[in-house]
């Protein structure tokens, strides 16, 4: 969080105390859940960059093949699923145009689905900013001009962005030997959104770089605390037994809250372009409900606010949680599940509405194609599905087919 200058002892330790109540009055409850979502993949048929990121490699393959990530059918299809499995929101990576242009096509679609369920799509939108796609040198005019840019296009007025305690919330993803620090990247918000008035969440703390005074809460991202094993055996244990361990150990416990991560396992033994053969192992879904275990028992006095699902869709290193030809819905039911034990309730395992789901991608991916469809006929389904009617939904889809 940011540093202040208080005068007296007495006063900081009361304002200190002060903040905390009331900003836990605001993460009361149960945490919201996040994913980690890409936008930078294209088809096989979107011309000269059609294999964007696709062509690094993937250790798995997607159940609805390989998409483009600004095709209405993908994002409708990843919207439907993230909402029923009780996903609260999605935070896009943003390090480039196409990035940047995958963002706005996943807001138009969160509208959109909103729209066609009368006001009633509760769904959350923020951005993960990538050091990559802002400056590379000094001064921080490039960062300062998309920062402003992005708070008129896809900020202010719009109510299904992030907000925590009506503050605009940004995530933001650490390289090493990056050019933007955490206290650069915490100055050009405070100059764009006014001092203290926007949430800076990092992903990394004690690596050399003072961040503990710029930002306002941490998270884990997907690693294992140590050596990776050539059997993946290692999936992070002692690594977020340490992360949640310290977040409630920094020096007067600034933080109003702390993020939390889970992840399903990570192999980017096939990724060409920036591949390290390392593997974390999904050891049949131990490892993904193994992290979501570390939630669940979480009793810090800083309190969990965000849940960051790592990830949805980086097929590159495999730790999508997208249903895949190998492992199905396994992880979405794990998913749920999961948030349902957060609230206190329980599911079957049904895998029912997740086919409904693709069943609704095959017709809109049939309609970009061109076929000739009564697309009234498929907004009742999703919107019926949106009010989960899945029979009806899918009695309508098939149909359709």
């Amino acid at each position: 969080m940011k540093v202040y200058n208080c005068i007296g002892f007495v006063f900081l330790a009361f304002w200190v105390i002060s903040c905390q109540s009331k900003q836990n009055e605001i993460v009361k409850g149960v945490p919201e859940v996040l994913i980690h979502y890409m936008s930078w993949y294209g088809d096989e048929g979107a011309g000269e960059d059609s294999l964007r990121h696709w062509q690094f490699g993937h250790a798995n393959t997607p159940t609805i093949g390989l998409y483009d990530s600004h095709n209405k059918s993908t994002l409708y299809y990843h919207l439907l699923l993230a909402k029923s499995a009780g996903i609260d929101g999605v935070v896009v990576n943003v390090k480039d145009e196409y990035d940047r242009m995958g963002m706005e096509r996943v807001l138009l679609a969160i509208k959109e689905l909103d729209s066609l369920n009368e006001g009633a799509f509760d769904f959350k939108f923020a951005v993960s900013f990538d050091d990559q796609g802002f400056d590379l040198e000094a001064p921080l005019d490039t960062t300062l001009f998309k920062l402003t840019q992005f708070k008129a296009n896809y900020i202010d007025g719009n109510k299904h962005y992030l907000r925590y305690g009506n503050k605009p919330v940004f995530y933001s993803f650490d390289y090493p030997n990056k050019f933007i620090t955490a206290k650069g990247l915490d100055q050009s918000l405070d100059s764009v959104f006014g001092k203290d008035q926007s949430i800076l969440i990092w992903n990394t703390f004690g690596e050399g770089e003072n961040t503990q005074d710029y930002v306002d809460a941490f998270y884990p991202w997907v690693q294992p605390g140590g050596e990776w094993m050539e059997d993946g055996s290692n999936w992070g244990k002692p690594y977020l037994e340490y992360f949640y361990k310290q977040i409630n150990q920094f020096e007067n416990k600034p933080y109003s809250f702390s993020g939390g991560g889970v992840w399903p396992g990570f192999d980017d033994r096939k990724n060409t372009s920036w591949g390290g053969d390392r593997l974390i192992s999904r050891s049949g879904g131990a490892t993904y409900d193994s992290t979501w275990n570390y939630i669940h028992k979480y009793q810090g006095e800083v309190p969990m606010k965000y849940v960051m699902v790592e990830t949805w869709n980086d097929w590159n290193e495999g730790t999508e949680i997208e249903p895949s030809v190998e492992y199905g819905f396994q992880n979405l039911v794990q998913t749920e599940s999961n948030i349902l034990k957060l609230k206190g309730e329980e599911r079957s395992g049904d895998t029912f509405k997740y086919e409904v789901a693709v069943s609704i991608y095959k017709v809109l991916k049939l309609m970009e194609n061109k076929t000739e469809m009564d697309d009234k006929s498929v907004n009742q389904a999703i919107k019926q599905f949106l009010n989960r009617e899945y029979e009806e939904a899918n009695k309508i889809i098939q149909e359709a087919l």
